[in-house]
């Protein structure tokens, strides 16, 4: 097994990279146009031809994965602070 100490630069380089990654899904707000679609087809779901049903399916679909990553991203945040506090300070 490798050691890698925190202070060398290619270490704090590597884990700005990620915190920026994760934080930018971690801060993920859904497009308000896609949200505005989804809304209007999940008020009229059961007039919904199987086109537009399809459509409000993958929607819900896309939205729910990128809640799960949203999540999954805060928690890696999370881990990394409490691992390396000196840094990732809170924020």
């Amino acid at each position: 097994m490798t050691t890698v100490s925190t202070a060398d630069p290619q270490f704090q380089s590597a884990i700005e990279a990620c915190v920026v990654a994760l934080k930018r899904m971690a801060d993920y707000e859904l497009n308000a146009t896609l949200s505005q679609r989804m809304h209007e087809l999940g008020e009229r779901k059961e007039y919904l031809n199987p086109e537009e049903h399809e459509e409000l399916l993958a929607l819900v679909d896309f939205t729910q994965k990128r809640t799960v990553e949203k999540l999954e991203a805060r928690a890696a945040l999370s881990r990394l602070r409490a691992a390396l506090p000196d840094l990732l300070p809170e924020s």
